[in-house]
């Protein structure tokens, strides 16, 4: 595996790249980076030109200087695309990666063969209103004594019951190094409009849950219904940290798409 940057107008993009053959790029969630497809990267690229990158704020890519939305970080995959050479490439997202994902493939579907969108945040209207008021990310005092790390891998193991520990401490740190700013991403997502882009797709989509811990395993198939065509894949036991949680099914449900569906 090799690490990169490219520039774009959001500042330099950094990410993680292998392999040959078709491209494949993989978007992740708030607030980890490209480390979150550490696990799968190696087996997707024994067949594909497999790229990871860190969202904008995220990871070790650039700070954007002001709130981004969703179509704004979409609009940064875009250029980021353009400055790795690539007209056209198969797309996965989990979480916040997935919403970027649905911009980018329904804002410029020539971009996009297929779609891979795991755990794609469509909430229900209700869900979204008491999210939006308990929502309670944010800056992190650091305490003299350290006990903010404390406090927040508790935050986090109350979040993700069923996370390896080693997955868990990945999330924080990734929460860690995006500083101050760590919630951008969430508050872009509890904002953004998806069940209107849903329904402009026009690339082959397979939706995955993480199962019963997958806080989106319920609007599955009511996401599914937005979709012209999608296809549907659960993998017991992901949780919303799949890639990491179950890399080996979560790589065969995505391989196995890929190649089964024609263009």
């Amino acid at each position: 595996m090799r690490k990169g940057y490219a520039d774009t107008l959001s500042g330099q993009i950094h990410y993680r790249f292998d392999g040959s053959g078709p491209p494949l790029v993989l978007l992740h969630k708030t607030s980890m980076c490209s480390g979150e497809y550490s696990e799968v990267l190696p087996i997707f690229s024994k067949s594909h030109f497999t790229v990871a990158m860190d969202t904008p704020g995220y990871g070790n890519s650039d700070k954007p200087a002001r709130i981004f939305t969703i179509e704004d970080y979409s609009a940064t995959v875009i250029e980021f695309l353009r400055a790795l050479g690539i007209n056209k490439t198969s797309i996965v997202g989990h979480l916040t990666g997935a919403s970027i994902a649905v911009e980018v493939a329904a804002s410029h579907p020539d971009l996009v063969e297929k779609l891979v969108l795991a755990s794609c945040p469509y909430y229900d209207p209700e869900v979204l209103q008491k999210r939006l008021g308990a929502f309670n990310f944010g800056r992190e005092e650091i305490k003299e004594d350290g006990s903010h790390l404390s406090d927040l891998w508790r935050r986090y193991r109350t979040m993700m019951p069923q996370a390896k520990s080693e997955n868990l401490q990945r999330t924080i740190l990734g929460y860690l190094l995006a500083g101050p700013r760590a919630h951008e991403g969430h508050q872009a997502v509890f904002r953004y409009k998806v069940e209107s882009r849903l329904p402009l797709l026009r690339c082959a989509t397979l939706l995955i849950s993480g199962g019963e811990k997958d806080i989106f395993h319920e609007r599955i198939e009511v996401t599914k219904k937005l979709i012209p065509d999608c296809q549907t894949r659960v993998i017991s036991g992901g949780g919303d940290l799949i890639p990491l949680e179950k890399p080996g099914e979560f790589a065969e449900a995505t391989l196995d798409f890929l190649k089964s569906v024609k263009v």
